[in-house]
């Protein structure tokens, strides 16, 4: 399968990837040749991001894969792992800079002016990198329902932030002397990284616990179920959730006890085709049929009073 035909989840992670590796290596270069601990702490980023990228890219990758016999719905909930990791790492990135920041602030190191200027050049290249990376994942992120691919736009965004910071450090450092600038601007950075990473850290773990969707589709959902046809006397035991790009809905449809299987059957499939068409996304429905109102026993048999 060529780049060309690739689903545009698969292309971002692979392109991220290796754009990740690319940045890291240059940036640790620069960082050992100045001896900027600003930059050598900016690559290592980097190497995690690109560790990150890898993870998902692997994470796309199997989501992608049709549900068979052993994953019975399928592997959407690596999105999951994937944006809560991810998430997680970027709040480890915060704390790395405040350790640096902190460290720089009690113990000021000189850098020259011929390493100042190699350093400012390499974080010119790394903001332009990451900015367009960004722009990339964002357009990306709007044809696609991959929270992974959202979780790497986020990421890329505070790397546009965090290597400006270092630029306008290095900058500072250059023009005025001022060897504070660059762990006080880390330590701003740092706070609006860990900011930034709670609510992807959050989505992440909705997937994973099975969170509902919005409260709007599922009052939805609930209006088409009760509403529909007069012969449904009423629905119970509506559940909802989302795993990847997939949106999982079950419920119990009541309907008159003489009304025939078909009939119940075609009202069932016209209230499935009116959920589908709620959200332009993959789903999947299941509609139970009931002749008549066994709520409390479905309430019972869940340990529910």
């Amino acid at each position: 399968m060529t780049s060309k035909t690739q689903p545009i989840p698969r292309r971002a992670m692979r392109l991220t990837t290796i754009a990740s590796l690319c940045l890291a290596i240059l940036k640790l270069a620069a960082g050992i040749y100045t001896g900027s601990v600003a930059v050598l702490a900016s690559a290592v980023d980097s190497f995690f991001d690109f560790l990150v990228s890898g993870f998902n890219a692997f994470a796309v990758h199997s989501t992608e894969k049709p549900r068979d016999e052993f994953y019975n719905y399928g592997r959407g909930k690596m999105e999951g792992i994937a944006a809560t990791a991810e998430g997680l790492f970027i709040l480890g990135s915060a704390g790395f800079i405040v350790r640096q920041a902190v460290g720089k602030l009690i113990h000021p190191q000189s850098i020259s002016t011929l390493q100042l200027d190699l350093a400012a050049g390499t974080m010119v290249f790394s903001v332009l990198a990451a900015l367009g990376l960004t722009v990339y994942l964002q357009r990306a992120s709007r044809n696609t329902r991959s929270l992974v691919v959202k979780a790497d736009s986020l990421h890329y965004r505070t790397d546009v932030f965090s290597n400006s910071a270092i630029l306008i450090a290095m900058l500072l450092i250059r023009f005025t002397g001022w060897q504070m600038a660059d762990p006080l601007l880390g330590l701003g950075i740092a706070v609006y990284i860990a900011k930034e990473s709670l609510p992807l850290i959050r989505q992440g773990l909705d997937m994973l616990l099975d969170r509902a969707l919005p409260e709007n589709i599922v009052e939805q959902i609930r209006q088409i179920a009760t509403t529909h046809s007069t012969r449904i006397n009423g629905a119970h035991e509506l559940k909802t959730r989302r795993a990847g790009d997939i949106n999982f809905v079950e419920l119990h449809l009541v309907f008159d006890e003489d009304i025939t299987l078909g009939a119940a059957h075609r009202i069932a499939d016209e209230i499935e085709m009116r959920i589908r068409s709620l959200e332009k996304s993959k789903w999947s429905v299941n509609i139970h049929l009931d002749p008549v109102d066994d709520s409390h026993r479905d309430w019972k048999l869940a340990g529910m009073p």
